[in-house]
């Protein structure tokens, strides 16, 4: 079962319009570049929140390096 974590992509500091993704990566910085990679949201702030609980990644289906969109 991989560990995941929550990272928020934003544009701005409580940008309303913020998105949350869930990764299938248990470090915070490599979780985040997962995203930064597939994304390449320009300008864009990207937030660890913290970890994700397993049934999560395994109810999203992720598998190592994958990631899925909560809002």
């Amino acid at each position: 079962m991989p560990t995941g974590r929550l990272i928020r992509v934003q544009n701005y500091r409580s940008d309303p319009t913020a998105i949350i993704y869930v990764v299938a990566e248990a470090n915070g910085t490599a979780a985040i570049d997962v995203l930064k990679k597939a994304l390449a949201h320009v300008g864009g702030e990207y937030e660890d929140l913290g970890r994700v609980n397993d049934s999560l990644i395994d109810a999203m289906n992720l598998k190592a390096g994958q990631f899925g969109r909560l809002t």
